[in-house]
Formats: structure tokens, sequence, C-alpha cells
């Protein structure tokens, strides 16, 4: 499907993701250019990546587009990461340990997200995802063994 651009908010958006992503695939990622504007060579993967991103970002709607962006800026704040580790650890983590985790975290999150609209299909309901779809999605998570916790432990101590 071909997504027209009349609209000001769909150009600037779309205007704003290239910026991110790095421009045009045609002019940038040419097989003629084999170095970037350092000097280093380009990577031929990472090019091609780069490209295809282009492609599906080009094929989105405005609401998809919004979507996107919103997901391409949020991220968890490292200083409450860092007081969650420190918490639970009693020890201070590092920077790039808090970066980690805050990747990791917001991946956790998009897959409880993705299994909660999946649940949400399955019950034949519409509109914005509720606590109870949320709680049966990290339920069916947990007993798939995705989330690496479970309700129960058992106990290592054995009375006598």
């Amino acid at each position: 499907a071909v997504v027209s651009t009349q609209s000001t908010g769909m150009s600037s958006v779309k205007e704003r993701l290239k910026a991110q992503i790095g421009g045009e695939p045609e002019e940038e990622y040419s097989a003629a250019s084999s170095s970037s504007s350092n000097g280093a060579p380009i990577n031929e993967p990472e090019t091609e990546d780069k490209a295809k991103n282009q492609v599906l970002i080009a094929a989105l709607g405005e609401d998809q587009l919004d979507r996107y962006e919103a997901f391409r800026r949020s991220k968890f704040p490292q200083s409450m990461m860092r007081k969650l580790v420190h918490g639970m650890t009693g020890v201070s983590p590092s920077v790039n340990c808090c970066i980690a985790l805050c990747g990791i975290a917001k991946v956790l999150v998009g897959q409880i997200v993705e299994e909660s609209l999946d649940v949400q299909e399955q019950l034949k309901e519409t509109g914005p995802i509720h606590p109870k779809q949320i709680r049966d999605a990290t339920r069916r998570m947990r007993n798939k063994g995705l989330l690496g916790i479970s309700r129960h432990r058992k106990s290592k101590l054995k009375r006598l």
C-alpha cells in the first residue's frame, strides 16, 4: 500500500524518522561510497539493515509512525534503574550496566504488551489494554518460562 504524505504532520514525522535512522537509502547507502564521512569503511550488512528500515518506515501509516516514534524515544531512567539495582544487590552498578538493564527492561515491556494484545485478540475485546489482560499475559509468559520467575518457589531448607 502506498502511503501519501499530504498532511504536514505526516511529512514532519517521516522527516524526523529519516534523520534518526540516517537519511535516504539511495543517497547515503549507495555502493559507490565505500567509506564513511570520517574515512572509516562502511559495514555492508549495516547499510543493508538501514536501507531495509527505511523501506519499512516508508510503508507505515500516520498512526503507526507516531507509535514507532514514541517507541524510539521511550526509555527507562538510568537513575531509577541504578537505585533499583543498588537496593536489590547492595552494589552500585556501572553506567554500562544501567544502560544494558534499561534496554532489557524496554524489551521485556514490549514483549508483555505484545502478549497482552494477543490476549485481547483472543478475548475478542477492543480498545486499550486493561490490567487484567496484562496480568493474563504475564501469567502466560511465566508458564512458558519466558519471564524467568515463578510465583511458587521451593524452599531449599528441609525440616528435620
